[in-house]
């Protein structure tokens, strides 16, 4: 049984522990220009309104939070995801492909990307970085598919949006009691209805 491994170019190899600072820095940028005003305001009304209803983070917020992600913070996946499955699929369907053709066809990942393939009979493997070198997508043939893997820049902006969220939600929850407590020398009132 024959195991071939197809590289495309890589970066600098690190350890999962060690992220370079200009990667760190990237990522603060572009979360910090992903938090819109715009998006920080329906952000908030979500909050407002899942607290009014007993709520935390609908799904409606949820999805206002990934689509903000996904336009101004996530990397293409889509294309690179694509290049690779074409690569494995020409791989598995020629009894000996050309090595150097295939790792030109990495080289030319969208977006800049490289990967790593593993290609065996019984199951193909494959590893999507970013040009920064952070992975952004997995693929496993034996049964998970393909997997999203969160950037830096999208840990940082979830993380963001999660606090913004939790304050205007804790403020709104706040307000909604002191709404419902009688302030002092407010008179009660009571009506005793017996038939």
């Amino acid at each position: 049984m024959e195991i071939r491994e197809l590289k495309g170019p890589e970066p600098r190899r690190r350890f999962p522990w060690e992220t370079s600072p200009k990667v760190l820095a990237e990522a603060e940028r572009t979360a910090q220009s992903a938090m819109t005003d715009g998006f920080v305001q329906r952000l908030k009304a979500y909050a407002k309104s899942d607290a009014r209803r007993g709520v935390y983070m609908s799904g409606g917020c949820l999805q206002l939070q990934r689509m903000q992600m996904r336009e101004h913070v996530s990397p293409d996946r889509s294309g690179p995801k694509a290049q690779v499955m074409s690569v494995i699929q020409t791989a598995l369907s020629e009894p000996d492909p050309k090595m150097q053709f295939l790792e030109r066809m990495l080289e030319k990942l969208s977006g800049k990307c490289s990967a790593k393939i593993q290609v065996r009979q019984e199951g193909q493997t494959a590893e999507v970085r970013a040009p920064n070198g952070e992975i952004i997508a997995s693929y496993n043939s034996l049964g998970s598919g393909w997997t999203d893997i969160n950037t830096k820049a999208e840990n940082k902006f979830l993380s963001g949006a999660a606090a913004v969220y939790s304050q205007a939600y804790k403020e709104a929850r706040a307000e909604l009691r002191a709404a419902a407590v009688p302030s002092d020398g407010a008179e009660e009132t009571s009506v005793d209805l017996r038939v």
